[in-house]
């Protein structure tokens, strides 16, 4: 989990303002990679700042869902979590990754398939995560060129793993 409070870590800027990194943009949605070329990833930003998308990690060649939400959570605790939208509601669990900046948590979404039945075709998803004394926290987001952007993130994600394990290995010094 370390490497995904890392990918959080180094997008916690994205979920901090309204305009995320240089990319490519389809619809609300970007794809792009961080400094230094370490993840690459979908994501959209709402309008309190919160972040949702695919992140995938060129070291550990594996993407997952995250979210960057001002809910607080512990790190290392797991959290029912509904997932809701015009395609239908499901139950994920969520992993707390800890606190990626002030007032922003990261949290990886623990079955990405469940999660792609729930947004399929749908325009936007709402996150329900239970609190105390019965009351909920909801995140939307915007899901309007998702599709495209998971698809290019998905394509050049593997383009590179790909490209790296043909690469040559560099010649060892004594």
């Amino acid at each position: 989990m370390r490497r995904i409070q890392g990918m959080l870590l180094a997008l916690g800027v994205l979920a901090a303002t309204p305009v995320m990194a240089a990319g490519l943009t389809f619809g609300q949605w970007r794809v792009a990679t961080t400094t230094g070329g370490h993840y690459a990833y979908a994501a959209t930003v709402n309008r309190r700042g919160e972040l949702f998308g695919e992140f995938c990690d060129y070291k550990s060649a594996s993407c997952r869902w995250l979210l960057a939400v001002h809910t607080p959570c512990q790190f290392g605790d797991v959290y029912p979590v509904l997932a809701n939208s015009a395609a239908g509601a499901n139950p994920i669990a969520i992993f707390c990754v800890g606190a990626i900046g002030p007032h922003t948590f990261g949290m990886a979404l623990m079955n990405g398939k469940k999660l792609q039945a729930s947004i399929a075709h749908a325009r936007r998803v709402g996150f329900a995560v239970p609190l105390s004394k019965g009351r909920f926290v909801l995140s939307r987001f915007a899901l309007q060129g998702r599709l495209q952007a998971t698809a290019l993130l998905n394509r050049s994600f593997s383009a590179e793993i790909e490209r790296r394990r043909q690469a040559p290995v560099a010649e060892l010094r004594l």
